[in-house]
């Protein structure tokens, strides 16, 4: 186990999905309070909100099978992970530049949420390739990894204040540029590790 956490493209994708994670807690922790509380709308309104981000979520999953047919998996973890960092920079620039505006909120959490949809299983399917000659191992430290950050992000956003909503936004920037990080310095997605043979 310790060998494969050491396997720099096995530790990105760890870090990539754990930081994606981060980022998805974060919303789960942070955006009731930010729709109910600071735009006024319902619990039945937020609600639907919820609803519709977590339907994109799962539609961007879907797409990933597909996506994953014709194109590299680590092209469609690249996608997802820039797609997420850049609608987690546009709400942090919507909120410092207009201020706090529903339908920015929305369609900026919308954004990510579908980012995330796109990296979850594309990490996971990658993670396990380097790991394939210890697949209970590399399960472990996938899930491990990723619940743990987002465990560790879930409380964070409560600390910074409640009258805006930007310390979720930020904390959701965050993790997601340093997905980016993890992507670029050990992925190294040009480099296709974690391809399995194509089908």
């Amino acid at each position: 186990m310790g060998s494969l956490a050491r396997t720099a493209p096995f530790l990105g994708f760890s870090l990539v999905l754990g930081l994606a994670s981060a980022a998805l807690f974060t919303y789960i922790s942070g955006s009731s309070f930010v729709f109910e509380s600071l735009h006024g709308v319902s619990a039945s309104t937020y609600s639907l909100i919820f609803a519709v981000n977590a339907v994109g979520m799962l539609t961007a999953g879907a797409t990933f099978a597909r996506l994953s047919r014709r194109n590299p998996q680590n092209t469609v973890l690249a996608a997802g992970v820039a797609l997420s960092a850049v609608g987690a920079l546009a709400q942090v620039l919507a909120v410092r530049v207009i201020g706090e505006s529903f339908a920015a909120t929305w369609i900026t959490l919308f954004v990510i949420q579908f980012g995330i949809g796109l990296i979850i299983p594309s990490a996971i399917s990658l993670g396990q390739t380097p790991g394939r000659a210890t697949p209970g191992a590399a399960s472990a430290l996938l899930d491990g990894l990723q619940f743990t950050l987002g465990a560790l992000a879930s409380p964070l956003v409560g600390l910074f204040g409640e009258d805006s909503s930007l310390p979720m936004a930020a904390l959701m920037l965050i993790a997601l540029v340093l997905a980016v990080l993890a992507l670029v310095f050990l992925v190294r997605p040009a480099r296709g590790h974690g391809e399995v043979t194509p089908r």
